[in-house]
């Protein structure tokens, strides 16, 4: 009995939305260390987002690179939903 190609499919986008999560997570870390820390600088040039103004007084914090995860959220679903499809419409 041979297996299924599309549930190699599956797993290798389920492999790729975690890898896009720990580098998401990576990424909020240096965001959360540039913010206790009070430095944008090296933040914002390495991310490539603005950062806050000089002087500001009210939301001083630079923007969230948020792309690694929604390309998780993306291949989280598009995965799922190739096993689903697996599932209820199997190749016999």
């Amino acid at each position: 009995m041979a297996r299924d190609k599309r549930l190699l499919g599956a797993i290798l986008l389920f492999v790729a939305s975690a890898v896009a999560w720990v580098i998401q997570a990576a990424i909020v870390r240096a965001y959360i260390y540039a913010a206790v820390m009070g430095n944008w600088s090296e933040f914002s040039r390495f991310f490539g987002v603005r950062p806050p103004a000089e002087f500001c007084f009210d939301h001083c914090v630079a923007e969230l690179p948020f792309f690694a995860g929604w390309i998780g959220v993306g291949c989280f679903a598009l995965g799922f939903a190739l096993l689903f499809r697996v599932w209820r419409r199997p190749r016999i």
